[in-house]
């Protein structure tokens, strides 16, 4: 068996173990632009073959949308519509008020 403890100690590099930034595609789109595009090749390319309404959401998804994520904080498209139109979905996640949901 080979052990590698001594070229891990003259070449090796620490690396942090969380990733503080997304996983980009060509340093432009994150990955999850990447399943959204193909998501939407998917159904609108090949399931209901509309091409002018697939080539709109793609320009849309992966031309304006990486555009709005630069420019703006992380989670724009989460918490732009609970802060500008007023959403309020009360629960367990979001509670309302000053209501105790546990001892």
């Amino acid at each position: 068996m080979v052990r590698y403890d001594n070229l891990k100690a003259t070449s090796g590099n620490r690396v942090s173990q969380t990733i503080d930034s997304p996983i980009t595609i060509f340093d432009h789109w994150e990955l999850s632009d990447a399943f959204i595009a193909l998501t939407i090749v998917m159904i609108f390319g090949v399931l209901f073959y509309s091409w002018f309404t697939m080539f709109s959401l793609l320009v849309v998804f992966l031309g304006i949308g990486p555009v709005i994520k630069k420019n703006n904080e992380r989670g724009i498209f989460l918490h732009w519509p609970y802060a500008k139109l007023g959403v309020s979905l009360p629960g367990l996640i979001n509670p309302q008020g000053r209501k105790r949901y546990s001892d």
